[in-house]
C-alpha cells in the first residue's frame, strides 16, 4: 500500500526543473510549524535561516503556527531574530493566545481550570481570566488513610468560583489529581467547555529523544467523561477558522503549510485546504511517512529540511539564466 501512495508525494529536490519552478510559483504564503521544522531542542536546524530569508526575498508571506505553549511570545520572537527573521506578533500563532481569543469571543466570564505550563496560564491571567490549577499537595496514600473519604472530601463541590472551561495543554507537572479535578468539573457542569491546545502524542526534542505529549491525557479525559474536546491547536477545526481569518486567506491553494507531524500538521493543512509539505527533520521519519495510510494526513510534497529550499532556489536561478 505504501508503494502505491508514495508516487503522489514528491520530494522537492527529486522533481524536474519545470516542476520545481511550478512548485515555487504555486504559493504566495508559507505557513510553518516551529519545533522540528525551524529548530529542535538543541538549536536551529541548519539552513533554516538562509532558506527563510530566500523565501522572503522571493516575496513569500511567512507565518508561523506552533502547538508549543511553553514559550512566551517574546521568546519566540528572539528565536526568529536569531534566524534573521523579525517576526511580528501577528505573524505567530500561539496556542495560549488562540485560547484567549476564543474565550473572549464567546464572552467567557467564569473561571478557567487549566492543565498547562505557567506560561500558558499567565496568558490567560493577563487576559483577565481567573485561573484555577493544581492540586499541588500530595494525597495521603498510607495504609491507615481512608481513601474513599479522602477522595470524596477533596473532590466534593464546596463553593468557590464556577468553572466555565477546562483547558488542557502540555504540562510537565501533570498528575492524576489534576486529571481527576478536570473530570469532576466537566461532569458536574454539562455547559463547562472542554478545550485542548496541543494534541501531540509525542513531542520530539531532537532526532534521538522525544517526550510524551498531552494527546494521551486528552484521550483519558474524553474517554472518562464522554466529552469531546474543542481543539484550539493543530489540527483543530476552530484553529483553522482562526488562521484563515487572521491571515485573510482568500485562496487556500496558494498557501503552503510546512510541518513535521502527520496528524497535527498535515491534518491541519488538509482541514484548511492548503498545499502541504512535510519536513523529515522532526517527528516523522521517511519510513513512517511512506507507510502512513490516512490520505488526509499525507503531504503533497516532502523534504529533508528547510535547507532543501536553498538548493531549490539556487537551481531555479540557474534555470532563469
Amino acid at each position: 500500500m505504501a508503494q502505491q501512495k508514495s508516487p503522489a508525494m514528491k520530494h522537492i529536490l527529486e522533481m524536474s526543473k519545470e516542476e520545481r519552478r511550478n512548485f515555487l510559483s504555486s504559493f504566495d504564503t508559507l505557513m510553518s510549524d516551529c519545533d522540528g521544522v525551524l529548530w529542535n531542542f538543541t538549536g536551529p536546524i541548519p539552513g533554516v535561516d538562509k532558506a527563510l530569508q530566500m523565501l522572503r526575498t522571493d516575496g513569500k508571506q511567512l507565518a508561523f503556527i506552533s502547538n508549543n505553549g511553553m514559550r512566551t511570545m517574546e521568546e519566540y520572537r528572539k528565536k526568529f531574530h536569531a534566524l534573521g527573521i523579525d517576526a511580528q506578533e501577528e505573524e505567530i500563532v500561539h496556542p495560549a493566545l488562540t485560547t484567549v481569543h476564543y474565550l473572549k469571543s464567546i464572552g467567557m466570564r467564569d473561571a478557567v481550570f487549566c492543565i498547562g505550563t505557567e506560561v500558558f496560564k499567565d496568558y490567560l491571567r493577563k487576559a483577565g481570566f481567573q485561573v484555577l490549577d493544581g492540586p499541588k499537595e500530595r494525597f495521603p496514600d498510607s495504609r491507615e488513610a481512608n481513601q474513599v473519604r479522602v477522595y470524596t472530601d477533596y473532590f466534593e463541590q464546596r463553593g468557590g468560583p464556577k468553572v466555565g472551561a477546562v483547558v488542557v495543554d502540555i504540562d510537565v507537572n501533570l498528575s492524576l489529581q489534576s486529571l481527576m479535578k478536570a473530570k469532576c468539573y466537566l461532569e458536574r457542569n454539562p455547559s463547562c467547555l472542554f478545550i485542548a491546545g496541543a494534541t501531540d502524542y509525542i513531542i520530539p526534542l531532537d532526532s534521538s529523544m522525544d517526550v510524551i505529549g498531552p494527546g494521551y491525557f486528552i484521550d483519558i479525559l474524553e474517554r472518562s467523561t464522554g466529552r469531546k474536546a474543542l481543539v484550539l491547536g493543530k489540527p483543530g477545526k476552530a484553529l483553522a477558522q482562526v488562521v484563515l481569518e487572521q491571515f485573510d486567506v482568500a485562496d487556500p491553494k496558494r498557501v503552503l503549510f510546512v510541518g513535521d507531524m502527520l496528524p497535527q500538521d498535515m491534518g491541519f493543512g488538509t482541514r484548511c485546504g492548503f498545499q502541504k509539505l512535510l519536513m523529515l527533520s522532526g517527528g516523522t521519519p521517511k519510513d513512517v511517512l511512506l507507510a502512513h495510510d490516512d490520505p488526509d494526513q499525507l503531504p503533497n510534497y516532502y523534504a529533508d529540511s528547510f535547507a532543501d529550499f536553498i538548493e531549490l532556489y539556487n537551481d531555479n536561478m540557474h534555470i532563469e539564466e
